[in-house]
């Protein structure tokens, strides 16, 4: 639910493109290159980790991060007394906000790659009841921000069932034609999880950890089947994700769009097996990530499936997506041309987890200024 300015568990920004303000604000002039350097060495890296490290102590950064080569074991720190049981570390369950849209992409791209799903079916083929205005919305529409609906038709901590949901959703006006532009819907992303739910038979929770990820042994990623308060991170007020990010329990305004839980190793687990094609198809993981619809008018980016496509002026091809609330915020960030992925999960919302990912890539990545 948004409050004045504070993010909702749908928040989506563009992060990477702040660098400059953010290099001005916490960084030493060398961290603020322009271009992205050749490939450093091992001794080199470790400078560099133990230097976003320090980095990210002075910006009084709370929360915690995992940076992972290609081809070798992640790294993990913790920053802050955030968790339940202390300082966080790879095993503390995390909000993940609307990184839950990545993993319900790609429970809609295993569909599709068993011959279930199409990218061009229409509402009105699960839901028969759907108005005319958004019975020919195609599963391509909502996976893109480009079907027209509302951002929300409930509040994060207010229950909505999923019956009251889908009317909502079908009542609510258009934004605009469907096909016709972008904007960011945690609505279409829900819709989306109600067709999983259609296709396979079982609950959204229980597709995504048994049909997606049940082969890779993920244990930390889902709702109440995986929340566990004695590993939860916690507010300032020391409430767990249970109750501050879903009011108690996991309800249809957040199902498919927000506020599953993840752990920072289960986040590199996942994102390696989807891009080492364990999961998918290779059609469906190219699929997901080709630049598809510009994120608004003279944007940057592009939304693929699930995630931003971004060819950033200093990284190169980036495909990351991030998410929180008025607590925690949290971001995957795959910076394919130089082999590593970065995450970071926040405990509160003014030095983030956008930020962290940003001030880590600034000092392993860019090469410093003559």
């Amino acid at each position: 639910m948004k409050t004045g300015n504070q993010p909702a568990s749908g928040r989506r920004i563009a992060p990477l493109h702040r660098l400059a303000a953010l290099c001005l604000a916490f960084s030493p002039i060398a961290a603020c290159a322009e271009d992205a350097g050749p490939a450093i060495d091992s001794g080199q890296r470790t400078q560099r980790i133990e230097a976003a490290k320090t980095r990210l102590e002075e910006m009084d950064f709370k929360g915690v991060i995992a940076i992972a080569f290609e081809g070798e074991q992640p790294i993990y720190a913790g920053f802050g007394e955030g968790a339940a049981n202390g300082t966080p570390n790879e095993t503390t369950q995390l909000d993940s906000g609307s990184i839950t849209k990545t993993f319900t992409a790609a429970a809609a791209l295993k569909l599709i790659d068993e011959g279930k799903l199409q990218t061009s079916d229409r509402l009105e083929v699960f839901f028969p009841e759907a108005p005319a205005d958004k019975a020919k919305i195609t599963l391509h529409q909502l996976l893109t921000h480009s079907a027209g609906f509302l951002d929300a038709v409930g509040g994060d901590l207010d229950y909505l069932a999923k019956d009251e949901f889908l009317k909502r959703a079908f009542a609510a006006p258009l934004l605009f034609e469907p096909g016709s532009a972008y904007e960011y819907s945690n609505v279409g992303y829900s819709l989306v999880a109600a067709i999983i739910e259609q296709l396979s038979g079982k609950d959204y929770e229980s597709y995504i950890r048994e049909d997606l990820l049940g082969d890779l042994h993920i244990p930390d990623i889902g709702y109440e089947a995986v929340f566990d308060p004695d590993r939860s991170m916690v507010t300032a007020d020391g409430e767990t994700i249970d109750k501050a990010s879903w009011g108690g329990r996991s309800h249809w305004a957040l199902i498919g769009n927000g506020g599953m839980i993840v752990t920072a190793q289960d986040m590199i687990s996942f994102r390696r097996a989807f891009t080492a094609r364990k999961l998918h198809s290779n059609a469906a993981v190219n699929l997901a990530q080709t630049p598809m619809v510009r994120e608004g008018e003279g944007a940057p980016t592009f939304t693929g499936y699930g995630m931003v496509v971004d060819d950033h002026p200093q990284f190169g091809r980036v495909y990351w997506h991030n998410g929180g609330n008025p607590h925690f915020i949290s971001n995957w960030s795959d910076f394919a041309d130089h082999g590593v992925i970065i995450f970071a999960s926040s405990d509160g919302v003014d030095v983030n987890g956008d930020m962290a990912v940003e001030a880590i890539a600034a000092e392993l990545l860019l090469t410093p200024n003559d």
